[in-house]
C-alpha cells in the first residue's frame, strides 16, 4: 500500500472519530428530532422529504438510544463520502506527496460539508450518494470510448449509476439536478443505450416513492413547488451569494468559481461534469430567489464536485501553498467550532441547543394526556425525544403543513382530554414564562385543522364577492360550531404580505355537522381582484386554513375566473 493511502486511512479514521465524538456531545437541531419521527414510522415517503433520512434514523435507533439513535449512521456515512471522493481522484493525484493531508485540509474547511458529518438531515445521505455517483461516472466515461456495448463492465457500471441516482432521489429531490447537469456537460451520453437503461432502471427503483406521492395526493411536490413560494424580496437574490460563501467557506467558493472559469474549455469529460455541476447549482438556486427564498444548504451537493475540482487545481504549483495559508486556518476554526458545540455553551436561540426541562415541565402538566402543539412542528418532536410522550402539531395559517398532517394522530383525540401548547390566543398560562409555550387544558378537545371547505361557485357584484361553498367534516365525531370551549368562526382570509385580512362568514344553519357529513353555505365578502384568499376557521385559540389558496380575478371580457 502506498504511503499516501496509509496516511489517508489514518486521517479518515481520525475524522470519523471526531464526527462520532461531536455527534455524541454536541447539541442537536430540532429538525433532527423531527426526522427521528420519520424513522419511527417507516414509509416510502414523507410530507417534507423522501425516505432516506428516515432509514438513517431508524437504523441508528436500533443500535442506540438518545442522540446516537439519530446520528450514528450519519457519521459512518460521512466517512464513506470522504473515502469515495478520495477514490474518485486520479491515482497520480492521490500518490503525490502530502496529497492525503492536503485533501483533508480542503475538505475540513468546507463548512456545511463538515456539518453534515454530524447533523442528521436529508443532506447527509445526499452527499454520500452524490459522491458514489461521481465515482461511478468517472469510471464510466473512462471506459466508454474503448468498450463495446457487449462489455459487461459498462452494463455493470450503468446499473451502479442507476442505483446511485435512485438513492440520491430517495435522499433529496434536488439529486435530479446532479444528473441533469452531468448530462448537459456531455450530451453525447444520450446516444448511449446504457445511459437510457440506467435512467429507466433508476425510475423503476424510484417508483415506490412516486406511488406513495400519488396515493397521498402529492404532498411533497405541493409543499416544495407551491407552499414554499414566497413573495419576491430583493433581499433574497442579494443575500444568496454571501450565504453560499458561508455555506462552502468564502475561499473555497471564490476559488471554485475562478477555476470553473479558468478551465471552462477543458476537453476532459469528467472535469466538464464537475464544472457544470458547481456552476449549475449556484445559478439554478440563484434564479430561484426570484420567486422566493433559497436556503444556503440547497446547494450542498455541489460540495462533492467542488472538493474534487479544488484538490485537482490546488495541489499543483503555484497554488499549493494557499492550501496551508488559507484553507488550513479555516479548517482550524471549524475544528474549534466542534469543541464549542461539544461543551454546549451556545444559547437556546442558536437552534442547536435545547433545554429539556421545558419539555419535562410540559410532560408534568400533561400527565397521561397527549399534547397538541400549535404552529411548531419541531416542539412535538422534541417532546417525544425527551419524554417519550404522545404529541402532534397543528398547522395554523402562520405555519405550514408537516408530516403530522399525514400521520393525523389528533383525529383520534377529538372529544378527548388533551393539553394544548404553543402560540395560543387569549391564554395567559405559560410553561416556564415562555410565550411560545402557552398552554390550555381541556377534557373535550375539538380541532378544526382537518375541516375541509371547497369553493363551488361565486359571482362578483361591484365591490362584493358572493361565494358558495361546502364544509366537510372528516372527523369520526360531530363538529360543533357552537362548541362550549371551542366556538368556531368560518372566515375568508386575504393574504397581505406576511399578514391576513379576515372577513367572517355566517355560521351554518345547523351548527352541528355530523361525522363524515357535508353542508353547504354562502357568504358575501369584499372583493379584492387578484389577491390570494382562502377559507379559514378560528376557535378562539388558533386559526387554521381549511382550503387551498385561490384567486378570483377578471379577464378582458369582464367575466371572473378562479385560479388556484
Amino acid at each position: 500500500m502506498k504511503s499516501e493511502e496509509k496516511t489517508f486511512r489514518l486521517l479518515l479514521a481520525i475524522w470519523v472519530c471526531a464526527d462520532f465524538v461531536t455527534a455524541l456531545f454536541a447539541g442537536f437541531h430540532a429538525d433532527e428530532a423531527y426526522y427521528s419521527l420519520y424513522g419511527a414510522h417507516l414509509a416510502w415517503g414523507y410530507y417534507d422529504h423522501p425516505p432516506m433520512v428516515a432509514l438513517l434514523t431508524h437504523c441508528s435507533s436500533l443500535l442506540f438510544d438518545g442522540i446516537l439513535g439519530i446520528r450514528f449512521f450519519t457519521t459512518l456515512l460521512h466517512g464513506g463520502t470522504l473515502w469515495l471522493i478520495w477514490k474518485t481522484l486520479d491515482e497520480e493525484e492521490r500518490h503525490a506527496p502530502r496529497a492525503a493531508v492536503e485533501f483533508c485540509i480542503i475538505a475540513a474547511s468546507m463548512t456545511l460539508f463538515v456539518a453534515y458529518g454530524v447533523i442528521t438531515t436529508p443532506d447527509a445521505p445526499l452527499l454520500f450518494f452524490t459522491a458514489l455517483f461521481f465515482y461511478l461516472y468517472k469510471k464510466y466515461v473512462g471506459m466508454a470510448v474503448g468498450e463495446t456495448y457487449k462489455s459487461p463492465k459498462g452494463w455493470l457500471l450503468a446499473t451502479g449509476i442507476a442505483f446511485s441516482v435512485a438513492a440520491m432521489l430517495y435522499s433529496k429531490y434536488m439529486g435530479i439536478l446532479v444528473v441533469g447537469f452531468v448530462l448537459l456537460s456531455n450530451l453525447r451520453l444520450l446516444r448511449d443505450v446504457r445511459v437510457w437503461y440506467a435512467m429507466i432502471l433508476a425510475l423503476m427503483l424510484f417508483m415506490p416513492h412516486l406511488l406513495w406521492q400519488i396515493n397521498n395526493h402529492f404532498p411533497s411536490f405541493s409543499f416544495h413547488l407551491v407552499e414554499r413560494n414566497l413573495h419576491f424580496r430583493w433581499a433574497y437574490p442579494l443575500k444568496f451569494i454571501p450565504d453560499q460563501m458561508l455555506a462552502f467557506n468564502p475561499v473555497a467558493f471564490c476559488l471554485a468559481m475562478f477555476f470553473c472559469w479558468k478551465r471552462r474549455k477543458t476537453k476532459d469529460r469528467f472535469e466538464r461534469a464537475l464544472l457544470f455541476s458547481i456552476v449549475g447549482f449556484i445559478l439554478f438556486f440563484w434564479v430561484m430567489t426570484l420567486k422566493g427564498r433559497s436556503e444556503p444548504q440547497w446547494t450542498v451537493a455541489a460540495s462533492v464536485p467542488m472538493l474534487i475540482l479544488l484538490f485537482r487545481a490546488l495541489h499543483e504549483e503555484p497554488w499549493r501553498k494557499w492550501i496551508y495559508r488559507l484553507f488550513l486556518p479555516i479548517a482550524v476554526l471549524l475544528f474549534l467550532a466542534r469543541i464549542i458545540l461539544c461543551i454546549n455553551v451556545l444559547p437556546d436561540e442558536s437552534g442547536i441547543r435545547h433545554d429539556p426541562s421545558k419539555m419535562e415541565a410540559v410532560h408534568q402538566l400533561a400527565g397521561d394526556r397527549p399534547v397538541v402543539f400549535v404552529t411548531s412542528f419541531q416542539k412535538p418532536a422534541l417532546y417525544r425525544f425527551y419524554t417519550g410522550g404522545e404529541a402532534t402539531a397543528i398547522s395554523t395559517i402562520y405555519g405550514r403543513r408537516t408530516q403530522y398532517d399525514i400521520l393525523l394522530p389528533d383525529t383520534a383525540w377529538q372529544g378527548k382530554p388533551v393539553l394544548l401548547v404553543g402560540r395560543l390566543n387569549n391564554v395567559d398560562n405559560m410553561v416556564m414564562d415562555d410565550p411560545e409555550l402557552r398552554y390550555y387544558s381541556t377534557d373535550n378537545f375539538q380541532c378544526n385543522s382537518r375541516m375541509e371547505v371547497k369553493l363551488l361557485n361565486y359571482r362578483v357584484e361591484g365591490d362584493s364577492l358572493w361565494l358558495q361553498y361546502t364544509i366537510h367534516n372528516p372527523y369520526s365525531v360531530a363538529f360543533n360550531f357552537l362548541h362550549p370551549e371551542f366556538p368556531t368562526i368560518l372566515s375568508v382570509d386575504y393574504q397581505e404580505g406576511d399578514g391576513f385580512e379576515k372577513f367572517g362568514c355566517p355560521t351554518p344553519a345547523n351548527p352541528v355537522i355530523p361525522a363524515g357529513a357535508t353542508v353547504s353555505g354562502t357568504a358575501k365578502v369584499p372583493w379584492k381582484s387578484d389577491e390570494p384568499m382562502f377559507f379559514a376557521m378560528y376557535n378562539g385559540l388558533f386559526e387554521t386554513a381549511c382550503s387551498q389558496p385561490f384567486v378570483i380575478g377578471k379577464n378582458e371580457s369582464g367575466s371572473s375566473r378562479v385560479r388556484d
